[in-house]
């Protein structure tokens, strides 16, 4: 009786240990099935074959470029761009307006300039860097990019830029004038909003490139990594390292080991939110639209980029907050400190 009661015991002890066993397993799946910034997470057949991620970055962004310099080169207006005589006899109340062909002709010729050309201007600093200088920083071993990521970013901008880029140089808008002048034509209330949307602009242009270069220096780190099977966590050193090992179908011998290391990003812009890479380029789209006076065309795209990358950024806060026990406690918002 003894030993059937010891056995009895041994064998519940084993379903108990089989039943933790499971629900744990059940429980990594789950946050494997969560884990953003895996390779082969979620990912599907009809997703397509994946490509190098500078490639299709610079795809995907490049229309945008190509609308802009086709813009500048062939439907230049000066009538849309730039003042012309009659339209500047309305403007010219003081001496600091004249130009050629208005009053004293001994005075020097100031640059009058539409918003429109300020805008396209804006448009193309902005894709330079999006389309060819930032791909060119990427980390060369960046995660890969399916095919039908690459094809609908690729449909977006050629929409996008076509709709920006024709709106400033097809439609006339109000005018703004860049020049060294007193005038009180200089400080309409026009021109205080756009100057403020062009400051905002490359407030936020600088605040995305500076944190895209932490985060990017983060996959520079040498100090000690601990390596784990497994999603571990890794308190010490602010590193989450996830190792995979494959092994290749024809033979049983050879395996080959990658290693993602994942860090706690730190810097002034880092302190209160987890991804000012992307508040930056919220807030420049917000001086775009701003500076353009909120005409539709920078409207829809401003709406756009928020309904995209604010549910992006409170995903990437809430993967941080999951991997690592010592994330900073006063980095409490994801893009918008007291908002989200």
């Amino acid at each position: 009786q003894q030993q059937q009661q010891q056995q009895q015991q041994q064998q519940q002890h084993g379903n108990q240990r089989q039943q933790q066993l499971k629900a744990k397993n059940k429980e990594i799946n789950k946050t494997k099935n969560k884990d953003l910034l895996s390779n082969n997470t979620n990912y599907r057949w009809w997703y397509g074959p994946k490509f190098n991620a500078r490639i299709s970055w610079c795809l995907f962004e490049i229309p945008n470029l190509i609308w802009a310099f086709y813009c500048w080169m062939y439907w230049c207006d000066d009538n849309i761009f730039y003042l012309n005589s009659s339209s500047i006899s309305t403007l010219a109340t003081s001496p600091a307006l004249e130009v050629e062909g208005i009053g004293n002709n001994n005075i020097p010729q100031v640059r009058i300039i539409s918003t429109n050309a300020i805008l396209l201007s804006l448009f193309t600093i902005h894709y330079i860097h999006r389309a060819i200088l930032y791909p060119l920083r990427m980390n060369p071993n960046a995660t890969k990019v399916p095919l039908i990521v690459s094809t609908a970013g690729f449909l977006i901008t050629v929409w996008n830029g076509y709709i920006q880029c024709f709106y400033l140089v097809q439609i006339e808008q109000q005018r703004f004038v860049f020049a060294p002048t007193t005038s009180f034509d200089f400080l309409t209330l026009e021109n205080v909003q756009t100057w403020i949307g062009i400051l905002v602009f490359f407030l936020g242009m600088g605040m995305n490139i500076h944190s895209d270069g932490v985060l990017r220096n983060l996959r520079r780190f040498d100090g000690p990594i601990i390596v784990t099977n497994n999603i571990g966590k890794n308190t010490s050193n602010h590193i989450l390292q996830q190792t995979t090992t494959t092994t290749p179908p024809t033979t049983r011998t050879n395996t080959t080991t990658t290693n993602h290391a994942y860090h706690i990003p730190h810097s002034p812009f880092f302190t209160y939110i987890s991804c000012p890479n992307l508040t930056g380029e919220i807030l420049e789209w917000l001086g775009y639209a701003l500076a353009s006076r909120f005409s539709l065309p920078s409207v829809a795209f401003f709406v756009y980029t928020a309904s995209n990358l604010i549910p992006r950024g409170m995903a990437h806060h809430e993967w941080y907050l999951r991997k690592f026990d010592d994330y900073p406690v006063e980095r409490r918002w994801a893009l918008i400190p007291f908002v989200v």
